[in-house]
This record gives structure tokens, C-alpha cells and sequence, in this order.
């Protein structure tokens, strides 16, 4: 029994030993665990940050490569309006470098409208209903990458009222037409005309 009460009685004089050390230390132990806690805390609010330059930077190089885009098409629609059929290689080749600039830097639903703008191309045989479906699809691209670089939202036919002479004869159907692509393609309903 005598053992027992001894046992018992150095365990409680290791406690107290313990209780003591801590009291004793505790500023210390407090100090550190804030430093350490400091580090870790500086740590991840530097690796955020990074991360928060280099998505800034990379959406700054795009929009640099995007801001002439808008004017890009406006004239190329504007050629092809005026061409009717001549000088169609340089538009064809305006065509390809300006849509492999959608699909390189484009948002989401700018590479959307580019794909339905070639798909459109390719189903194109000089009929009207097809050439409305192209120039709906252009002014949308337009007014998507308007969008992605200044979040304002414009009416896509304003490209069409502006440069066509005959736009009010064929408005009804445009807005049809570009009202039929922004819900086929699910693109912000700002667009809608």
C-alpha cells in the first residue's frame, strides 16, 4: 500500500512540476504560438495575393490583345458589305486571324458566338435568311467582347442601325434573329434586342 500511496504521490509531484513549468513559461508559450500563427497567417495571404497578380495580369494581357477586336469586325462587316463578292481572299484572311483571336482569348460565350458564326459560313449559300443569321451573329460578337472588356452592355443591332440604310426594313426579322442566337447559345439576356 505504501508503494501505491508513493506512486501516487510522485505522479501528483510530477503534475505539480508540470503546472508549474507552464506557469512559469506561459508568456513564452503564448509568444510563440502567435509568431508561429504570424507566419502562417503571412504565408497564405502572400501566396493569395500572387495568385490575385497573376490572374490580374493575365486578364490585363487579354484585354490588350481584345480591345481592338470589336473595331476589327465592325470593319470587316463593313468590307463585306461593301465587297459583295470582290476582294473575298484579304476578307477571308481578316476572317481567320480575327476568329483565331476569339477562340485564343475569348471568354466562354465569345468562342460560343464565333463557332455558330462558322458554322453559319459554312451553311451559307448567298441566301438572305443566312446572311441575316451572319451579320446577327457578328454584331453578338461585337457586343460580347464590348462586354467581357468593359461589363457594359449594348443593343447588338446598334453596328446594323448605324451602317445599314435599309435597317428598318429588315429590323423586325434581325431582332428575331439575334433574339433566336442569344437563346440558342445561352448568352446574357442583356442582349436580348
Amino acid at each position: 500500500m505504501n508503494g501505491a500511496i508513493a506512486a501516487a504521490s510522485e505522479e501528483l509531484g510530477a503534475m505539480a512540476s508540470q503546472q508549474s513549468f507552464l506557469t512559469e513559461h506561459f508568456d513564452t508559450i503564448i509568444t510563440v504560438a502567435i509568431t508561429i500563427l504570424g507566419f502562417v497567417v503571412t504565408y497564405l495571404m502572400t501566396k493569395k495575393s500572387l495568385s490575385d497578380e497573376i490572374k490580374k495580369d493575365k486578364i490585363s494581357r487579354t484585354m490588350d490583345t481584345l480591345r481592338e477586336l470589336p473595331y476589327e469586325i465592325c470593319q470587316l462587316m463593313e468590307k463585306m458589305l461593301q465587297s459583295k463578292g470582290k476582294r473575298q481572299g484579304t476578307i477571308v484572311k481578316e476572317y481567320r486571324e480575327m476568329m483565331a483571336k476569339v477562340i485564343a482569348y475569348g471568354s466562354k460565350d465569345a468562342v460560343k458566338i464565333a463557332i455558330k458564326i462558322q458554322q453559319i459560313s459554312h451553311q451559307t449559300s448567298e441566301n438572305a435568311k443566312e446572311g441575316m443569321s451572319m451579320l446577327a451573329g457578328y454584331s453578338l460578337l461585337i457586343t460580347q467582347i464590348k462586354y467581357d472588356s468593359t461589363s457594359e452592355a449594348i443593343s447588338p443591332d446598334s453596328w446594323l442601325k448605324l451602317k445599314m440604310n435599309d435597317y428598318p426594313n429588315i429590323e423586325a426579322e434581325m431582332t428575331k434573329t439575334i433574339n433566336r442566337l442569344v437563346d440558342e447559345l445561352g448568352l446574357n439576356r442583356k442582349f436580348l434586342v
